[in-house]
C-alpha cells in the first residue's frame, strides 16, 4: 500500500510562526499551493483520500478531493498536537515554546485538558492511526492531509512504539519545524511482511 502524507496549505500562523487554533483557515497563497499540490496527486492516482477534521487539513482535503474525484474521510486521530491554551498565539522559537517542547518530550506537559496532549497521548493517535490505515485494501492508494507535528512524528514511530531517543527527538523536532506547507512524505505499508519485522517503510525519494 502507497500512503502519501500531504502538510496543509499556508496558514496566517504559518506565515507568523506562531501556535495557531483549530479553525484557522488558508491564505490565499496556501489555496494556490494546494490547487498545484492536487495535481501532482492526481498523477498518483490516489484511491482513498483521509484528513484531519482541523479547518485548514479539510480545506486542503477539499481542493484534492475534487481534482481526484475522492470523498475526503475526516478523521481527528489525524489533528494537529494538541497545545496547551496558553501556547496559543505564541511563537514557535519563543523562550515558553522551546520549554513546552522540552517538558513534552519528557512527559511533563499533557497532564490536564488545557495543558493539551502528551507524548504519550499522542503515540496512541499515531496506533490508531496505523491500524486504520492497515485496514484498507492492500492495493490502495492512500492521500492523508495532516498537520507537520503529526506527519513527522507519525513517521518517526513507525517501526518504533517506544518514546524517541534524544539524537531521534533532534532529528524530528527539526524536520517538523523545517517542513513546507503541501509537502508530500510518501511511506509504504506492506501487510505480508514477515511477523517480527517492521510492515512500515519511508520512500527513499523524500
Amino acid at each position: 500500500m502507497e500512503i502519501y502524507f500531504i502538510r496543509h496549505g499556508e496558514t496566517n500562523g504559518n506565515v507568523a510562526r506562531r501556535h495557531q487554533a483549530e479553525h484557522s483557515p488558508l491564505t490565499f497563497k496556501g489555496e494556490e499551493e494546494v490547487r498545484k499540490a492536487a495535481l501532482l496527486i492526481k498523477a498518483l492516482k490516489p484511491t482513498h483520500l483521509m484528513t484531519s477534521s482541523l479547518v485548514r487539513a479539510l480545506d486542503t482535503a477539499k481542493v484534492i478531493g475534487k481534482e481526484c474525484d475522492l470523498v475526503p474521510d475526516t478523521f481527528s486521530y489525524l489533528n494537529e498536537l494538541k497545545r496547551p491554551d496558553k501556547l496559543y498565539g505564541n511563537y514557535h522559537f519563543s523562550i515558553g515554546s522551546f520549554i513546552f517542547y522540552f517538558k513534552w518530550f519528557l512527559g511533563r506537559e499533557g497532564k490536564e485538558s488545557t495543558d493539551g496532549e502528551s507524548y504519550a497521548d499522542l503515540l496512541k493517535r499515531i496506533e490508531i492511526v496505523k491500524e486504520k490505515v492497515a485496514s484498507l485494501p492492500p492495493d490502495a492508494k492512500l492521500v492523508i492531509v495532516s498537520h507537520s507535528v503529526f506527519i513527522n512524528f507519525f513517521v518517526a514511530h513507525m517501526c518504533q512504539t517506544k518514546k524517541l531517543n534524544v539524537f531521534q527527538a533532534t532529528k524530528t523536532f527539526f524536520n517538523l519545524l523545517t517542513m513546507p506547507n503541501t509537502q508530500i512524505k510518501a511511506v509504504t505499508y506492506n501487510p505480508e511482511t514477515n511477523s517480527g519485522q517492521c510492515a512500515w517503510s519511508v520512500n527513499l525519494q523524500n
